[in-house]
């Protein structure tokens, strides 16, 4: 454990980088390599050529956001009662909702098709609100401590999480590159806070090596 909290940083920031980068090994925006796959959901369904490796991917990096819990309690279990434990949760939460549960359980054409479906909908909502939370409370934490700059880049990100979630969710958008493109803006904006602490926190600790 005393590892997990010390080198979860590396962990997180490894695994952030993997997520940001699956659309491109997945071929994601590719004709020939999606198969007409709009969401990233779909890569993991029946039939796709990239099911198996989806699947698999999701998994590893599932395990690997909550191995990167420790770090995220030790990180800031001395913000407020309870700090470090509500940020490990949440980053853990994430890793089963939205990378186990669905790799686990399968999209069907919509999330009422069937109860794998559902559960897959259900764990990426879940995963989601769980990424909105975390920066939430970033955001709160950085008002606290009157880190303006900081303060301004995840109101930010966090009115971009919840602008794209909601377009994502609405039929307005209809082009299937623009919903595709969306979606994986979504997530990295949502990503991205989280993603330079664990950058600073990694540079610390080569630089106190």
């Amino acid at each position: 454990m005393r590892i997990l909290k010390k080198y979860g940083c590396l962990i997180l920031l490894f695994v952030f980088l993997r997520e940001i980068s699956l659309p491109f090994f997945m071929n994601f925006f590719s004709d020939n390599g999606s198969h007409d796959a709009v969401l990233l959901s779909q890569l993991g369904q029946n039939g796709m050529p990239m099911q198996i490796a989806f699947k698999r991917w999701e998994i590893i990096d599932g395990s690997l956001f909550i191995f990167s819990a420790p770090y995220f309690f030790e990180r800031f279990k001395n913000e407020f009662k309870f700090s470090g434990w509500l940020f490990g949760s949440l980053i853990a939460i994430y890793g089963i909702g939205d990378c186990l549960m669905t790799a686990l359980f399968n999209y069907g054409s919509d999330y009422f098709a069937n109860w794998h479906s559902l559960l897959h909908a259900l764990g990426s909502g879940i995963g989601s609100g769980a990424l909105l939370a975390i920066n939430l409370c970033l955001l709160i934490l950085a008002w606290q401590k009157d880190q303006n700059l900081w303060a301004k880049l995840l109101g930010i990100c966090l009115l971009g999480g919840i602008l794209g979630g909601f377009l994502l969710e609405t039929d307005w958008i209809t082009n299937k590159t623009a919903i595709s493109v969306l979606q994986c803006l979504f997530l990295d904006i949502l990503y991205l806070p989280s993603f330079l602490i664990a950058l600073q926190d990694s540079k610390n600790l080569f630089i106190k090596n």
